[in-house]
């Protein structure tokens, strides 16, 4: 009699749904979608201590703080061509600014805000909102 060696299609299905079952636990456990947001809030905090550091330039030159209006969206936007080159690619949708020209606020909206950034919106907002809203805030210091 002939021993055939290989594995039986049984067996290769029972290998298969298995290895499917781990990978599908391994991608819950990692939760790619929460990774990707955290990544992109990181990315939008960064951008706007940029932007903080730029209107502090801004200031230190100007003895006041861009109007609104000045913080267009690039092009001859002094501010913009002078302290940067170029604004966050979503400042129009998702950051929002506010200036007395003494004083400023910026914010963010993220998708995942923690505990640091109700702390940045506490700092910011105690000197008067200057009617901006987000989840991560800058102000001067």
């Amino acid at each position: 009699m002939l021993k055939s060696r290989g594995f039986t299609l049984v067996e290769l299905i029972i290998v298969i749904a298995i290895i499917s079952i781990l990978v599908t636990m391994v991608i819950i456990a990692i939760d790619p979608i929460r990774v990707i947001n955290d990544s992109r809030d990181t990315k939008k905090r960064s951008e706007l201590n940029q932007v903080k550091t730029s209107l502090q330039l801004y200031f230190n030159e100007n003895n006041r703080y861009p109007d609104p209006s000045e913080m267009g969206t690039g092009g001859s936007v002094p501010f913009v061509d002078t302290y940067m080159r170029q604004l966050p690619a979503e400042w129009a949708t998702n950051y929002s600014y506010g200036s007395s020209g003494a004083d400023y606020d910026a914010a963010v909206t993220l998708a995942n805000p923690d505990t640091s950034d109700e702390a940045s919106e506490a700092n910011c907002t105690a000197d008067g909102a200057n009617g901006v809203g987000g989840d991560f805030w800058v102000c001067p210091d």
